[in-house]
């Protein structure tokens, strides 16, 4: 179980040795480490042997060996690095440039693990080709009803409908699959299709077969199917297609895990002359019915929303009966901790509705506030359910799924820091693992970039990934047993067994080292055999010391953790690889020690500097030469007066403009894909010296896909005209992304933007950009699909003729003064797209415009409007599809407008209708707002005249 992984870091571990240009191997040394080398490349294809079995078998002596091959590789790594760092000199300032290093007492234990590994080999081949059968058998043949109410998922219900149903015309055999993470409602979903009067009375002949993980044999199920479809028992197959020809058949097989299932059954009812068979499947993995369904027959089963929720919840606890008042807010509190769950849903309703005190509101509020052991004891229950999902995953990516449970919940990390992370600590990731987890597995949440949820294209489309509290509980389960990784919140989990041996430490109450008791067990548990220390707790702001004997950390992230001064304890850490602080102090110049680290992370405390006292980044930092990230907010980079470069580095992010001034920049980070400056402007300043910067960043050529310029204190002068000069505003042409903000530049100079030919993602914010008017050339920004505006004095916003044709997301925030908005060219395209325009805190005349834009036929277009300028925070939405007239939609539903408001929970009980307030803008403003009212108020009189002709939801603001 994680064997695979041992294997990958300790592999990782033996390149890093060989490939490292500081490191001189001497004696049999290097013999010694190859012979170890070929030995483990050998395990990790025999211990991949394991995902090709069946997931009916049971792997109890399989996973006991596994563990048993960890230790023993975990034991020898130890050895190998605790006696690299032996010979690596610790008391001088800086190392010398050559370390000789000598691996001869490592023989012994190398020889001693190679005879392990050979032997355990053996026996892991054999467990994993003669694995016993599971029990007991799962399959259930036959539907045996449900008389429970299917709460939310009402719209995948009815379009899993519509899909079954037109298509019924054809004579043929088609495939449509329900999949998602377990517990998610998969089910019960399909029983609400399986038992609808309009689907039974289409389809004829209905089968239902829960296959279950431990299946019984192909010929009962099939025998099962048939007595179903043709109501007996036995029957031939030349009596089965004659019984069959012509009918309408619906065959559902529930929880499904295997191919062999699938191509036994799905391929056994061919050659029904002039029949119509539709399989429906249910399963958690995608990746299993890839095969067998096309993508427009692929149906992610959802979480239910906070209101569904909500529903749920109060449906198992009280029945019939309604929610009483008291209840109402810490009920919803409970019901959005789920998360959308509804196995956690109805687990915690159980065990609510089983308390003598499942009345009392302070019992209520305990749950909600985590204050007792509800949610542990619903974790605990449903992780049984859950855990065949990551026991039956591919072992290359069950520690870069077991090291995601480290992060507290609601904790949303970027995918890039959680592959770095990963490749740090000696586990191999990539973006395609993170996908397979996210899309094939069903296991990893997203946090879309744009707005619009159902756009799944790319794992690169997504800003952030987590896991759902359930999962992430599991997780947590299997690293702490597994001695990967263990988290602490409170002292007492310090104690007992469970942080011995630990090779990695989570702290979600940062304080805790300050507490002698919690140090010296460190010290004695895992100290010596720990790689990774992350701190995720609350920010603390006050300094506490980690000197307890750490010796061979690759991994300190400890950004929520504030330091005074650069911890020195931490530049005995050589194997470091991974460092991210909070720290005022200056980097000292001995930061060089540390030759193997790749991720340097510095963020200061407060951005507060004195004036005239740069400060710098050592210039020793030329000397590191694995470094691939550098994040350090606010310093000055400076580069020595001979040739050195950064040859790995790829990222370059906060430091400021003196960047710009460094001769030969793009030589010396000849790798750079992404570069983020931040430069001080004053209001004396020349901006022709800014423009130099562009000039200066326009020389690298090779890499360089993401620019961002920003400036920490931007000084907007009003009424000063910035002059424009043709020609200098210079860029990289090879740009994807660009973000600009605080520069004041004007208009004009976004000529030079729009020409950039792959330029894909344009972020301009905090006056990025100054004036009233912005048309932009024929034909320009050919590649743009997402461009944000914010905080902008704006008033009219014209593409030119053929410009923007494949925008698909604007955004435009805080442009108070914005008033018109006209068509991008992907508006008149037939491109069968979605194109979403995001208001928020602007004119509502920019709403009034954007939501008149007629697209063209085939294009959905949604504008989504925001407000905080009212009492209650609300939201307009705005849906059209091209190729109708506008009166046209109306009548025909094409147009839709919804207006909600945003709340902690909904209000069931308050329905008055509230106006909003127009009386304080200025006159053309409430002319156009009062119309829009008008426009409103027409619908819904509309509505109530006849019948389901629009679908307004709307709930206007009150007056004080």
């Amino acid at each position: 179980m994680t064997a695979y992984g041992a294997v990958l870091s300790i592999r990782n571990t033996i390149d890093n040795i060989l490939r490292c240009s500081r490191f001189s191997l001497v004696g049999g040394s290097e013999e010694i480490i190859d012979v170890v080398n070929k030995e483990l490349y050998q395990l990790q294809f025999n211990l991949a042997r394991v995902d090709k079995t069946s997931p009916s078998r049971s792997r109890e002596k399989v996973n006991a060996l596994d563990g048993r091959i960890k230790v023993a590789i975990w034991s020898f790594e130890d050895s190998l690095e605790s006696l690299l760092i032996q010979q690596i000199p610790s008391q001088s300032e800086i190392p010398p440039e050559i370390v000789s290093i000598d691996l001869q007492n490592l023989q012994n234990d190398a020889y001693s693990l190679i005879q392990k590994l050979k032997d355990m080999k053996e026996e892991y081949i054999y467990e994993a080709e003669n694995m016993p059968q599971d029990q007991p058998i799962s399959t259930s043949i036959g539907f045996h009803g449900t008389d429970s109410r299917m709460i939310g998922l009402s719209d995948q219900l009815q379009l899993l409908k519509t899909d079954l149903i037109q298509f019924l015309e054809y004579p043929l055999k088609r495939v449509y699959g329900l999949y998602g993470t377990a517990g998610v409602g998969k089910t019960t979903l399909a029983m609400q299709i399986y038992q609808d009067a309009e689907i039974q009375s289409k389809y004829g002949c209905r089968a239902w077969v829960t296959v279950g993980r431990v299946h019984q044999p192909m010929s009962r199920i099939s025998r099962g199917i048939l007595a179903q479809l043709c109501g007996e028992e036995e029957i031939s197959d030349h009596c089965l297609k004659e019984r069959l020809k012509g009918k309408k058949c619906l065959i559902v097989l529930d929880d499904v895990w295997e191919e062999q299932v699938l191509d036994s059954l799905i391929y056994s009812l061919q050659g029904i002359q002039n029949g119509c068979v539709h399989f429906l499947l249910t399963g958690r993995h995608r990746k299993l019915m890839n095969a067998y369904v096309h993508n427009e027959s692929l149906y992610e089963v959802r979480f239910l929303k906070d209101e569904e929720s909500m529903e749920l919840l109060c449906e198992k606890v009280f029945g019939d009966e309604i929610c009483p008042p008291q209840l109402h807010k810490p009920a919803f509190k409970i019901a959005k901790l789920c998360e959308g769950l509804p196995l956690l849903i109805v687990t915690v309703a159980d065990i609510l509705s089983k308390s003598e005190r499942n009345r009392d509101p302070d019992y209520w509020n305990e749950v909600a506030e985590r204050r007792n052991s509800v949610f542990t004891d619903a974790y605990n229950k449903i992780s049984k359910v859950l855990f065949p999902s990551y026991d039956y995953l591919p072992e290359r990516l069950k520690m870069s799924f077991l090291f995601m449970g480290v992060f507290p919940q609601d904790y949303h990390n970027p995918l890039s820091k959680i592959i770095t992370m990963l490749n740090a600590v000696g586990l191999w990731c990539d973006w395609d693992c993170i996908r397979e987890l996210a899309f094939y597995y069903s296991l990893v949440l997203r946090n879309l970039k744009s707005v619009d949820k159902t756009y799944q294209l790319s794992v690169r489309m997504y800003k952030t990934c987590r896991l759902h509290s359930s999962w992430r509980h599991v997780c947590r389960g299997e690293a702490s047993k597994n001695k990967f990784y263990h988290v602490l919140s409170k002292l007492i989990d310090a104690s007992g067994e469970g942080l011995k041996g630990q090779r990695g430490l989570g702290l979600e109450n940062n304080i805790l080292f300050a507490i002698k008791q919690f140090r010296d067990s460190v010290r004695l548990n895992c100290a010596s055999s720990a790689r990774c220390l992350l701190f995720y707790g609350p920010y603390h702001q006050y300094p506490v010391s980690i000197d307890v004997g750490f010796r061979l950390l690759r991994e300190i992230d400890a950004l929520t953790q504030r330091f005074y001064t650069f911890p020195v304890e931490v530049l005995s850490l050589v194997q470091l690889k991974y460092l991210a602080l909070t720290c005022n102090g200056e980097l000292p110049a001995t930061i060089s020690k540390l030759f193997n680290l790749r991720v340097l992370i510095i963020h200061p405390h407060m951005n507060i500097r004195r004036r005239g006292a740069p400060s710098y980044v050592p210039i020793q930092i030329w000397d590191m030469h694995e470094l691939e990230h550098i994040e350090i907010l606010g310093k000055s980079l400076v580069a020595p007066s001979h040739v050195a470069s950064l040859e790995k580095l790829k990222t370059l992010v906060g430091v400021n403009a003196d960047i710009c001034t460094i001769s030969e920049l793009s030589k010396r980070i000849p790798t750079i894909e992404k570069l983020g400056i931040q430069i001080d402007l004053r209001p004396y300043d020349d901006y022709n010296d800014l423009l130099s910067c562009f000039g200066c960043i326009s020389t690298i050529r090779i890499c360089l896909n993401i620019l961002k310029f920003s400036t920490t204190n931007p000084v907007i002068k009003h009424g000063h005209v910035f002059p424009v000069t043709p020609g200098s505003l210079k860029l990289p042409h090879q740009l994807r992304k660009l973000h600009l903000s605080g520069l004041g530049l004007p208009w004009e100079y976004m000529d030079v933007i729009g020409s950039m030919p792959i330029l894909n993602v344009l972020k301009l914010r905090s006056y990025a950009f100054r004036g009233s008017f912005w048309e932009t050339q024929t034909k320009s920004f050919l590649r743009l699909e997402y461009l944000l505006i914010e905080d902008s004095d704006l008033m009219q916003w014209k593409p030119g003729f053929g410009s923007f044709p494949k925008l698909t997301y604007l955004s435009m925030k805080h442009c108070y003064k914005l008033k018109e908005i006209h068509g991008p060219a992907s508006l008149y395209k037939a491109l069968d797209n979605t194109i979403l325009f995001e208001l928020e805190d602007c004119s509502p005349l920019a709403l009034t415009c954007a939501s008149q834009l007629q697209p063209h036929r085939g294009i959905r277009l949604e504008v989504i409007a925001s407000s905080s300028f009212y009492e209650k925070p609300t939201t307009i939405k705005y849906v059209r599809h091209g190729g109708v007239d506008i009166s046209k939609m109306e009548r025909s539903n094409s147009d839709r407008v919804e207006e909600t408001d945003e709340k902690d929970m909904p209000d069931h009980e308050d329905k008055k209708e509230e106006r909003i307030t127009i009386k304080n803008l200025p006159f053309k403003e409430r002319m156009m707002k009062a119309r829009a009212l008008m426009g409103i108020r027409m619908r819904r009189m509309r509505k109530k005249m006849t019948t389901n002709t629009c679908m307004i939801m709307s709930k206007q603001r009150r007056s004080p």
